[in-house]
This record gives structure tokens, sequence and C-alpha cells, in this order.
């Protein structure tokens, strides 16, 4: 099976590193939870998804990284979910995950995100980042094909939560690298 570029992209500028504790939120049944395994060799990734056939698709198709214990699927919308369920998920007593994850999740620029926001603040740890990215092409793509937010409504957002925003983009692909 090829390798999506995007998600390959992705992880890498997003700098997971070996031991990172990353949550995705809406992974869908995507490579994205494979590609963050892949490098986070030593570390626990946990998805939270709202669709139960996602998360029944994303089981069959993760089956070996979930039975490894070191990614873990919850299934929850994130406006309900419970940060101390999440937390748990990590199983270390660490401070939070060290990387957040959202690919083409509109919750963030379609509505002024201030719960998920302040949600999403509670679960990182110290010095941990929000990588928010959209975009359905490839990072060597001649032009942007695909439609995504402008990044000035998607920036005033978390800027208003306290974030601080790099913008980054490639191709067909845009990301923001929000820290606090």
């Amino acid at each position: 099976m090829a390798v999506d570029q995007r998600f390959t992209w992705i992880v890498r500028t997003m700098d997971v590193r070996p031991a990172d504790r990353v949550l995705e939120i809406g992974p869908g049944s995507s490579e994205s939870i494979a590609c963050l395994a892949e490098q986070a060799t030593d570390g626990t990734i946990v998805g939270v998804e709202r669709s139960a056939t996602a998360i029944a698709r994303a089981s069959k198709k993760h089956a070996a990284h979930l039975d490894s214990g070191r990614v873990r699927l919850v299934h929850a919308d994130l406006a309900n979910v419970d940060p101390d369920r999440l937390l748990a998920e990590i199983g270390d007593g660490t401070e939070g995950f060290d990387k957040i994850l959202a690919v083409n999740v509109n919750l963030f620029w379609t509505k002024k995100p201030s719960a998920e926001l302040a949600l999403i603040r509670r679960l990182l740890a110290p010095g941990g980042t929000l990588c928010l990215y959209y975009g359905y092409g490839t990072p060597d793509a001649s032009e942007p094909a695909s439609p995504k937010p402008a990044p000035g409504k998607l920036t005033e957002h978390l800027a208003e939560a306290g974030f601080e925003v790099r913008i980054i983009s490639s191709g067909d692909l845009l990301g923001l690298i929000c820290s606090v």
C-alpha cells in the first residue's frame, strides 16, 4: 500500500519524536495513526473520534498498532470528552500530550471553538503543541487544489485562546503549529 505523502509531511513538520504522547482529534480511519505510531516508537498515540463507523474501520485497519498497546482509540465527540479519561489513556502519570493533531477538522474555523481550545490547553503538556492541518493533496503539488480555511480566522481564534501560531504550507497543504 502506498503511503499518503500528506501524512508523511504532517508527521515530519510536527517533529514527532520517539517518546512523544500524541492525541489526534478526528483521525477517522486514515493512515495518520500508523504514520504517528511509526515515529513515536516509544510513545503513545490516542485517537478521539466521534464516528462509531470510523472507530470500527480504524480498529480493523490499525489492529497491529492497537495490539501493541501504544495506540488507543476513544469513541467520543471532542466537545463531550472527559479530559481525565484522555489523560488516563497515556497511562504514564505525565502532565499531558506532547502534541495534539487535527487534520481537516472544521470546528476550528467554522465557529469560535473557545471550549474546545480550553480543553486542548488542559490536555497539552508544558511545552506541547497543537498542530492543525488542512488540505487533501500532496506537499509537492504545483498549486493548491483542495479548499482550506483562510489562516486569518484560524489564527484569530487561536490567539484569543492564548496560542502563538506559526503558519506553514507546502503544495496543497496548510499547517498551523500552535504553542502556549
